[in-house]
């Protein structure tokens, strides 16, 4: 709780890598005696560049395949999207052991207008006219504050449109999945995360439910009604990727989440976001700061809060729909909303 002893172990390979991701701005071609011309991009997404269905190819005029142009700008624009969030985290990390953060908060703000100037327009569509088809591109541009203004109202509008194009369903893979849903909520549609969450049809959690998992799969149709099982060379029923959704679950849905800024749950944010289609929840989580408890459900109109704030600890309490913090000590506390 608040060691940073694994930071300081691996300071100087984390910075030499970063050095190097910083000179390259993680360019694919510049890459290319290391990846092979190959990216896994958005792993197993259902998106028209994913690569291991082979959407990143084409074939050229002499009937060779090569990789389609605009695969090369998505994996530069993801690889640009991670070279700012890894920035960021550098810069964090550096504030947490007592080193100089400002050559990292300049690598992040770098960053980020490489990816403005490389890949955005002035009214924040994709230059490259398929991403702005995509779910994925929009998801990372949001989480990395890429747009503001009209040009991120207008990104938002097209991103609920993509979903109801695709009759309410996700299309995003192991990258997109990662940062969906705490992306969405952050952005004002935590309507779409609940949708996503309650979906039943393929791709969604539920469908994997429905057809009898009881573990996070490795691929959206790891089995489908259609098709039955997926593909044998690559297929596990139990895999880490698209779990991201618990941490969404326990975070949001709950309310349940840590204070980086101060390690070990002794300062707990709780700031749910419930849905009256969920009706009622139970969250626990045994922390190192001890046992954290939420439990919510609706009577009606009405919203019934009941949350514990381990012994030692803190809380940061923001009710839903409202904006002001309280600040609550260690107890049980009972709202109704």
């Amino acid at each position: 709780m608040g060691d940073n002893e694994i930071v300081e172990e691996n300071w100087d390979a984390m910075n030499k890598f970063m050095t190097y991701v910083n000179d390259t701005k993680y360019d694919h071609n510049s890459h290319i005696t290391e990846n092979g011309n190959y990216q896994w991009a958005d792993w197993l997404s259902y998106e028209p560049l994913e690569s291991c269905g082979g959407g990143i190819n084409m074939t050229d005029k002499s009937g060779k395949t090569v990789r389609r142009p605009e695969a090369i700008v998505y994996w530069n624009y993801l690889s640009a999207s991670y070279w700012a969030i890894d920035a960021a985290m550098m810069a964090d990390m550096a504030a947490a052991t007592g080193k100089d953060a400002s050559k990292y908060q300049a690598m992040v703000e770098a960053a980020k207008e490489y990816m403005k100037n490389t890949f955005l327009k002035p009214d924040g569509t994709f230059k490259t006219e398929i991403l702005n088809t995509m779910q994925t591109p929009a998801l990372f541009a949001l989480k990395n504050g890429l747009v503001e203004g009209k040009a991120k109202e207008d990104m938002l509008a097209r991103l609920r449109q993509n979903f109801a194009d695709h009759d309410g369903c996700l299309q995003t893979g192991f990258l997109g999945t990662s940062i969906l849903m705490a992306t969405l909520t952050e952005n004002g549609m935590a309507d779409i995360a609940y949708d996503l969450l309650f979906q039943r049809k393929n791709p969604s959690w539920l469908y994997s439910v429905d057809n009898g998992a009881t573990t996070i799969w490795e691929r959206w149709n790891s089995y489908t009604l259609e098709s039955g099982m997926g593909p044998s060379g690559m297929n596990s029923f139990n895999h880490y990727a698209y779990g991201a959704v618990c941490a969404w679950i326990f975070e949001t849905a709950a309310g349940i989440a840590a204070d980086p800024a101060c390690p070990g749950f002794k300062h707990i944010i709780m700031k749910p976001v419930p849905d009256k289609r969920l009706g009622h929840l139970e969250a626990e989580y045994n922390s190192a700061a001890g046992l954290i408890k939420s439990a919510w459900k609706y009577e009606g109109d009405k919203w019934v809060w009941e949350f514990t704030v381990p012994e030692g600890a803190k809380a940061s309490v923001t009710l839903p729909g409202e904006t002001e913090v309280k600040e609550y000590e260690a107890g049980t506390y009972k709202i109704e909303k």
